[in-house]
């Protein structure tokens, strides 16, 4: 009985990160209704929610007044979220993204116009649909309050000099999930006197918005910019946590270089093994049902920005290297018929995971 009414509390924990969750969508669609001045229910909407929630209840063979009631429910939750008052931080703030035809200076973007700024894209590699773009990058730095770096990867050290060439009088960030091959421009020009500071977002360019998520803020060396930027994402509740520049990529090469080798190497394997996945798939478990989920999700993602997290980051090899090793000792682990080793890797996991999870 206690097995299954735990079961059952995690089960309502999950419901209610997901409901959080849809919260999160809600309040950021209620903010471009507002934005572009559009009616805060939309009736044929509410129509077609409900006719999916009953479909998918019938699927799952859930009581179809059920779904309707929780799809009610669910309907006017999202309706209260958007009745609030609206965000407007960034209340007559002059912003260019500089990048912004991207997946995250399009993320960027919708973020700072949805609280009220008024913005300007900056990017030699294309146009973004609903926003105008600027030639001079020059002119849009001269009256800009904040100007934000959403450049891929490998751009954003070209970019951030072009940046850095025409003398910004605002807030100048980045949003790079890789620092070391921009943190010694960065250094640079806060010693010159640039407003300038780095941000690191947890999340790629689908999450609704940064609430409940974490964002890193990294000190270049000057405060006045890490305030304006801890209080963007704080505003916007995010979890705002401080990371030194020089340390930031060693802590991702394991936090996004290893989840993302991880899940590579587990469809690989799977790729190898010569069992079509439909078969595995009919009879997977919980374990297996999690690690193809999360393969599947980094699979659709932009090969360029995941080899770039990789190769960019010189912390990397060391990562790569550490993992040969375990899998070596795994590998001998698994085949020896003396169970202590295999037993002893497990022990030595839990109490590195248990220590962690108790500071």
């Amino acid at each position: 009985m206690e097995s299954l009414r735990g079961e059952i509390q995690r089960l309502d924990s999950e419901i209610l990160r997901l409901v959080a969750r849809r919260e999160g969508l809600a309040r950021e669609i209620g903010l471009v209704k507002s934005k572009d001045g559009l009616k805060l229910r939309d009736t044929s909407r509410e129509r077609q929610v409900l006719r999916d929630v009953e479909r998918t209840a019938k699927e799952l063979g859930i009581s179809g007044s059920i779904a309707k009631a929780l799809g009610e429910l669910l309907i006017e939750d999202a309706v209260g979220v958007q009745k609030q008052k609206r965000d407007t931080t960034l209340a007559r703030k002059d912003v260019v993204v500089v990048g912004g035809s991207g997946r995250m200076g399009e993320w960027a973007c919708r973020f700072l116009s949805n609280r009220g700024a008024s913005v300007v894209i900056w990017d030699p590699r294309g146009k973004l649909e609903g926003y105008r773009s600027v030639r001079s990058l020059d002119r849009a730095a001269a009256s800009a309050d904040l100007m934000v770096l959403a450049s891929p990867l490998g751009a954003c050290p070209d970019d951030l000099d072009a940046v850095l060439d025409v003398s910004p009088r605002g807030v100048v960030f980045d949003l790079c999930s890789v620092k070391s091959h921009i943190a010694g421009t960065l250094r640079r020009a806060a010693s010159d006197g640039v407003l300038i500071s780095s941000a690191h977002p947890m999340f790629g360019p689908g999450a609704a918005s940064p609430r409940w998520r974490n964002v890193l803020v990294c000190d270049c060396g000057c405060e006045e910019a890490n305030a304006v930027v801890t209080e963007l994402f704080t505003s916007a509740g995010a979890n705002v946590s401080e990371v030194a520049l020089e340390r930031h990529d060693e802590l991702m090469a394991y936090v996004l270089g290893l989840s993302h080798v991880c899940s590579l190497l587990f469809a690989g394997v799977l790729e190898r093994c010569g069992i079509a996945y439909k078969d595995l798939e009919a009879v997977q478990g919980p374990s297996f049902e999690r690690m193809a989920r999360m393969a599947a999700e980094l699979s659709k993602e932009s090969k360029r920005v995941y080899h770039d997290i990789q190769a960019l980051n010189p912390n990397t090899r060391h990562m790569v290297a550490s993992m040969e090793t375990v899998l070596r000792d795994l590998k001998k682990a698994s085949l020896d018929s003396d169970p202590s080793k295999f037993k002893s890797t497990m022990e030595s996991s839990r109490r590195y995971l248990e220590v962690g999870q108790d500071g």
